[in-house]
């Protein structure tokens, strides 16, 4: 998949500004406000080299770490809330231009998530990569000529959780990227990836916001190509 650069710097400059204010941004890219302004307000587009620079500077990781931590809500030891993320559409879109970074060499034609804060996420990587977008919901689709289901126990309190998705939405060619807002045990991505098999699809890919430790890692690595996640939180005080 070949980037146009030119448009997705500045796509990216106008997010970042909607974030950050231009100070910072000078700090981020190296340019003075003069500069950003011109690309930001004016539309003005970088030569090919120089938008190549922008867009691998400000897709990675260091930078977009420190833009997850701010909005990244503790509500205590080990338990986040993602809501100041997973609806924040300039950073939703920052986060969508990493996954194309990341996954575009892997044919990638299809986004699958959970219902429901990883949806918003989800969209616009589907639309970023020209996929199509799967979302595997908690009850069967009225309407669905039979699909496809798995179950898992989530935890506090444990129960079990059913995923269902329609069984014609996946064929066997479709390769898919599995978007998830945050990992923790790996339990609703690995029920993800059986639902992907079940339909006769390939599980290529994860894309995570946050994950919490590395707990998950051993549920899900062994059934895909590559995963990237974009905050890991090692960091847990102990109670």
């Amino acid at each position: 998949m070949r980037l146009d650069y030119r448009f997705i710097s500045v796509d990216l400059l106008r997010a970042y500004k909607e974030l950050v204010d231009y100070k910072e941004l000078e700090e981020i890219t190296g340019l003075d406000t003069q500069i950003l302004w011109r690309y930001i307000r004016k539309g003005v587009k970088p030569n090919s080299k120089k938008a190549a620079s922008l867009f691998n500077k400000l897709t990675s990781r260091e930078i977009v770490e420190g833009l997850i931590r701010r909005e990244l809500v503790e509500i205590e030891n080990g338990i986040y809330s993602l809501y100041r993320i997973a609806y924040n559409i300039p950073l939703i879109k920052i986060l969508s231009y990493i996954a194309l970074k990341e996954f575009r060499e892997y044919r990638i034609n299809a986004v699958a998530t959970v219902e429901s804060d990883g949806i918003p996420l989800a969209t616009r990587i589907a639309d970023v990569m020209s996929a199509k977008l799967i979302v595997a919901k908690h009850r069967p689709e009225i309407g669905a000529k039979g699909y496809h289901q798995t179950s898992y126990v989530s935890r506090d309190p444990p129960v079990y959780t059913m995923l269902f998705t329609p069984a014609d939405i996946l064929t066997k060619k479709d390769r898919v990227l599995i978007v998830d807002d945050l990992i923790n045990t790996g339990k609703t991505s690995k029920a993800m990836i059986q639902l992907i098999k079940a339909a006769g699809a390939q599980p290529v890919g994860l894309f995570s916001i946050v994950g919490i430790r590395d707990s998950w890692f051993r549920v899900i690595s062994k059934d895909l190509e590559k995963i990237y996640v974009a905050l890991v939180i090692t960091e847990l005080q102990e109670a």
